[in-house]
């Protein structure tokens, strides 16, 4: 994944574009990534820009991002330098890692100032950094350590460029020494010759660099001339100059494994090849989903921690109850100790510990010993069994309905925890924080004024019939309570936490291989998915009802029929 300073220079030109565009919106959606919401004549576009070590990149993009409502400190800094800016020019270094953007905006005194915003693409030291007219650094997303030794990154230190490796740069230097130095290193392969004297490419274009001077990427530096080099490095810099071809490389599975800004051709027909539109679409090809799932996963955790939190705490509480009603229960005992206090009261001397007497609850009639409060008279030892006796009958009721209550709730919290883990998208994720956020479980996000971002439920079809599958309890209770008809079938697992899936019938009978399609769903987006023959209940949705006070997604339903589906029958 070469992101090197040649690359960085084609994707400048594109970049370029920007120039003379004003900085509408700044944000940062998550850790190490901004985006720039840009306008001008003709141009509205977001620039996207991330500095993870993991995936460095800047590109033009159309992605959605859901944005804190408190934005980090850096952010509003940002804000505060370069709203309303307008950029003047997109810069760089030849072919250094790094991309300076220029941009004019005027600053609290209503003066004109011109700071540069500098993208560095250093590995684990990619940086974004705010320096101002003067060459000092106002801010930057990652400081360095004063006392490291190393090149200074702090507010109010002289900006200074990355240290120059020593090498030729491959767009300012001078090609024929640099294809004298390469002549130098006899002895080892070509492609690390190259490496060795020139700066700006990677190991990639290196190999190419070789497989286009001798036909095999692994030559040793002597099986080719000096003007052979001059001639490839010449034309290599030509069509860098030129704009590259954005040019990405995807495995047999369709997943993009490699890019790159010219045509790669060293790894013959093991990878299959396309030209990019342009490096923003290339980027976002490559880097998009890996970094929508590693944001949405992010976005997720807080919430899965929270809810896994909610799920042991009520487990606990589960078993402390049922241990509770265990004792309760076994409270018969009670009311015969008061019952023979008093049918022996007589014989009970005063200030008495223990009284023995004949059981005659007892078939055999054995003796029984019965522990007593000294400080208490016969009548009042008898009057404190009784009142145990009918606390132990209060609370096992009470018990009863805490333990339903209690049980209840995990299954609800064990529904938002699949849903949660099921979501793949910002909008599912919004729509649960939503639910859990009116039941109270988490706060209200009062300070986001961003309008509500609703996802639509699965849809599929099978025989001209319509299916719809929830994607959440919120999504549940909407189409079993709201959309679908009362003729219409709905499925769900039996007693497993899915899914709501309706069946639109339209008046009809749906044959059996429709039935089992949809209840095929029903196993697939269910905690089943990954076992076979899975129970899935279903029956009209006039016998679903949602009992009052439930909560979303919980219903009840009768005269249902079975049927078992197998999860691996389907393929989303």
């Amino acid at each position: 994944m070469p992101l090197d300073g040649s690359f960085i220079a084609c994707l400048r030109n594109e970049l370029k574009t920007a120039i003379d565009c004003h900085i509408d919106k700044i944000h940062i959606p998550a850790k190490n990534e901004f985006v720039f919401s840009l306008r001008g004549k003709n141009f509205n576009k977001k620039l996207f820009i991330s500095i993870s070590p993991a995936n460095p990149r800047v590109n033009f993009t159309e992605a959605v991002f859901e944005n804190p409502a408190n934005p980090p400190m850096f952010c509003m800094l940002l804000r505060k330098h370069l709203a309303s800016g307008r950029i003047l020019s997109v810069e760089g270094i030849g072919a250094e890692r790094l991309i300076i953007f220029k941009i004019q905006s005027t600053n609290e005194m209503g003066d004109r100032v011109t700071n540069s915003l500098i993208l560095e693409f250093l590995g684990q030291k990619t940086n974004l950094i705010l320096v101002d007219e003067q060459g000092k650094i106002i801010e930057s997303a990652k400081r360095s350590d004063i006392e490291s030794g190393a090149r200074l990154i702090q507010p109010g230190a002289t900006y200074t460029p990355p240290e120059n490796s020593g090498k030729i740069d491959l767009l300012t230097g001078d090609l024929k020494i640099a294809a004298q130095n390469i002549l130098f290193y006899a002895d080892i392969r070509l492609s690390d010759a190259i490496i060795q004297s020139i700066a700006g490419i990677s190991p990639l274009i290196c190999r190419e660099l070789t497989l286009r001077l001798t036909g095999d990427c692994d030559s040793a530096t002597s099986k080719t001339t000096e003007n052979k080099i001059f001639n490839a490095l010449a034309s290599l810099k030509k069509e860098i100059e030129t704009g590259g071809t954005p040019t990405i490389l995807y495995d047999e599975n369709n997943q993009p494994k490699d890019y790159s800004f010219t045509e790669i051709r060293q790894y013959g027909n093991l990878f299959k090849y396309k030209i990019a539109p342009s490096y923003s679409a290339l980027l976002e090809d490559f880097y998009g989903e890996r970094d929508r799932i590693r944001r949405l996963e992010a976005n997720k955790s807080d919430l899965v921690k929270k809810i896994k939190t909610l799920i042991a705490r009520n487990e606990r509480k589960l078993q402390l109850r049922k241990q509770e009603l265990s004792k309760s229960a076994n409270r018969e005992h009670l009311r015969i100790y008061g019952e023979l206090i008093k049918a022996n009261i007589y014989r009970i001397p005063k200030g008495a510990t223990k009284i023995v007497v004949e059981n005659y609850y007892d078939p055999e009639c054995r003796e029984i010993e019965i522990p007593l409060n000294n400080a208490l008279s016969p009548a009042g030892n008898a009057a404190k069994y009784f009142k145990e006796y009918k606390k132990a009958c209060t609370a096992e009721q009470t018990l009863g309905e805490l333990i339903n209550e209690c049980e209840n709730e995990l299954s609800y919290l064990e529904s938002v925890l699949f849903s949660l883990q099921s979501a793949n998208s910002t909008a599912e994720l919004l729509e649960i924080r939503a639910e859990l956020s009116e039941l109270g479980y988490i706060p209200r996000n009062s300070g986001n004024k961003k309008a509500k971002i609703t996802a639509e439920p699965y849809e599929f079809s099978k025989n001209g019939y319509r299916i719809l599958v929830g994607r959440n309890n919120l999504q549940n209770d909407k189409l079993t309570t709201k959309i679908a008809g009362k003729n219409d079938l709905w499925f769900h697992t039996k007693n497993i936490h899915g899914a709501h899936v309706i069946l639109f019938t339209e008046g009809k009978e749906p044959d059996e291989k429709t039935l089992l399609y949809a209840a095929t769903l029903a196993a697939y987006f269910s905690k089943a998915q990954g076992s076979n023959q899975v129970p899935v209940d279903y029956t009209p949705v006039k016998f679903v009802k949602k009992p009052n006070g439930a909560k979303p997604g919980m219903v009840i339903y009768q005269t249902n029929k079975t049927i078992f589906a197998n999860p691996g029958d389907f393929k989303l």
